[in-house]
């Protein structure tokens, strides 16, 4: 998916469903990506916010199937990976999954519906 085809997929803040991810991304999300945030600011953002889980960066494909409940995976520029992204956000493990373009965010908490947001950066 190149950049356009994303940008007219990815919505804002308006007509989010889920609650969680609203907040997260008004508090969090919406800031990275207007450059408030450094990304060492977003990985801190995220490891108070969610205390109870582990915040793990990859590059590349990995076997997530070891992977325990309560981790968020944080994969850069998913879309330059296409496959290995596809593969790991359709995963039956991953619960949520974050896309904003340059930056993937893949939830495994059990709590949360199986869903996928396509988020852009809120004027």
């Amino acid at each position: 998916m190149n950049r356009l085809q994303f940008y007219f997929k990815a919505q804002t803040a308006h007509g989010l469903h889920s609650p969680s991810i609203y907040t997260l991304y008004c508090e969090v999300l919406n800031p990275y990506l207007k450059r408030e945030l450094t990304y060492s600011q977003l990985k801190e953002a995220l490891t108070h916010r969610y205390a109870d889980c582990n915040i793990v960066e990859i590059q590349s494909y990995m076997d997530i199937t070891k992977i325990p409940q309560n981790t968020i995976l944080l994969f850069e520029k998913p879309h330059s990976q296409e496959k290995v992204w596809n593969e790991l956000h359709s995963n039956e493990s991953v619960i949520q999954t974050v896309d904003l373009f340059d930056l993937g965010l893949l939830f495994f908490k059990p709590v949360c519906p199986k869903q996928h947001f396509y988020l852009r950066k809120m004027a």
